[in-house]
């Protein structure tokens, strides 16, 4: 059905799709005893929503009322007690044209992070947790005040975390409604078991680092020479000290040959005493004087 240039379902596929979509959450957990509310828009001021305590279980159509932009019922022979969330539905549908379907869901998750303080972070681990994006935990109060807040993030966002009140999801359809919340499921069981939220962009792996190249085993064994432990390399632990090897006894010390005793020299001729040789030429000379005189 097309309005204005706008594709709507019609009553008759929106009903059906809120109940098909409200049997499919409630298999998952995610709607327990008649918590919760759907609804579907139909016209440009026109909306299918979920009656108050319904079982989505068991929904019908006489458990869903159709409601305008104003939170008025149409079409309806008796009043039917509208959910206490309405207000945030249709406060969505007035500021966002685009949407056609909001869901209020209560997985563990959207309870366990609400518990914690903890808001969706923008991920990249799976194409559904990409398209999720950001979802922001919001305080618990009141319906319309909650409604004020919601206004302002669902031009942005695709959901919110109602602190002690589970979430709220938004989309062009119920399917596309229900995908965003077991995104919201999935992200929260994979960072639980990281312990901390995920980056949002996947991590650049660092470059591996260089390893030293592998050294050629020595041909001799390092084993095999006292002293000399063996070759450490990176990654090895200390290799155990050599065993102290026992003394050798010393080999018995040879004597040494005993050394030559040099030869005398040979004895030189007998010179004439100093004196002796001065008192023979004195003799000599009285002599020759002497024999000088007689001539």
């Amino acid at each position: 059905m097309v309005i204005q240039g706008v594709t709507y379902l019609s009553d008759f596929e929106a009903k059906k799709a809120i109940i098909e979509a409200a049997r499919r959450m409630e298999a998952k957990g995610f709607l327990v005893a008649g918590d919760g509310s759907l609804s579907v828009r139909v016209g440009p001021s026109a909306v299918w929503v979920t009656i108050s305590g319904a079982d989505k279980a068991a929904l019908t159509q006489d458990m869903l009322v159709r409601v305008d932009l104003n939170g008025k019922q149409m079409l309806s022979a008796r009043a039917k007690p509208l959910p206490e969330d309405l207000p945030i539905h249709l406060k969505i549908y007035q500021e966002n044209d685009s949407v056609q379907c909001v869901l209020h869901a209560y997985p563990p998750c959207a309870a366990i992070m609400g518990l914690q303080g903890q808001s969706v972070q923008p991920a990249a681990f799976s194409p559904a947790v990409r398209a999720l994006g950001r979802v922001q935990l919001l305080p618990g109060q009141a319906a319309e005040p909650q409604a004020q807040a919601v206004s302002l993030l669902c031009r942005t966002d695709k959901g919110v975390l109602l602190q002690n009140d589970g979430c709220m999801t938004w989309g062009r359809t119920p399917t596309e409604a229900c995908h965003l919340v077991e995104a919201l499921d999935y992200y929260a069981v994979v960072t639980a078991r990281l312990g901390s939220a995920p980056m949002s962009a996947p991590a650049v792996p660092a470059a591996p680092a260089l390893q030293p190249a592998p050294v050629e085993a020595s041909p001799v064994s390092t084993a095999e020479l006292n002293g000399v432990t063996e070759l450490i390399r990176p990654g090895m632990g200390l290799p155990p000290l050599p065993k102290a090897q026992p003394a050798t006894p010393a080999a018995p010390a040879i004597p040494a040959a005993p050394k030559a005793v040099p030869a005398a020299p040979a004895a030189a001729p007998a010179q004439p005493a100093p004196r002796a040789a001065a008192r023979e030429d004195a003799m000599a000379e009285v002599i020759r004087r002497t024999l000088q005189s007689f001539s």
